[in-house]
């Protein structure tokens, strides 16, 4: 069905969400504080070309992405849509680029451990349109999974500096 689609030129849509926990060694305080800084965020982001802060609470992010054959640069601005420091977050943003959009929602929920480090809970919901969508579900799970990994092994290395 997407390959057919796919030829035809007609926009499919995938929806996926994803969720995880990790344990940081830092203060809640120190990762909301990272989490939030959009230079910082982009050094943990993979293929990241360009980083632009446009506002407290407003970045944009120039991005190497892509699934199978469809790959290209691809343009984000995200939008941190809700703050209870040290504990929550919300970040909101939409990209497009090769014909395709992307929407991502992600939520952080931080939580102090005995330790003094950081219990990171997040949800992430990922709506994917356009020629991207055309590769089928399992191919952009998997690839989001692997970037997904890839940013919160890079977080926990960062952190640790």
């Amino acid at each position: 069905m997407c390959r057919e689609a796919l030829k035809l030129g007609i926009r499919v849509a995938e929806s996926m969400e994803f969720e995880g926990k990790t344990n940081l060694k830092a203060p809640p305080q120190k990762v909301f504080n990272f989490l939030l800084d959009p230079n910082a965020l982009g050094k943990c982001l993979p293929n990241v070309q360009s980083i632009e802060v446009l506002g407290p609470d407003k970045f944009r992010a120039k991005v190497k992405a892509g699934v199978s054959f469809i790959k290209g640069v691809f343009d984000f601005q995200f939008t941190i849509t809700e703050k209870q420091p040290p504990n929550h977050a919300t970040l909101k943003g939409h990209g497009t680029g090769r014909g395709s959009a992307i929407d991502l929602e992600t939520k952080f929920n931080l939580f102090p451990t005995p330790e003094g480090g950081t219990q990171m809970r997040w949800t992430t919901e990922a709506k994917v349109s356009g020629l991207i969508a055309g590769v089928g579900s399992r191919l952009l799970d998997n690839a989001a999974r692997k970037i997904i990994t890839q940013i919160f092994d890079s977080i926990e290395k960062e952190l640790k500096k």
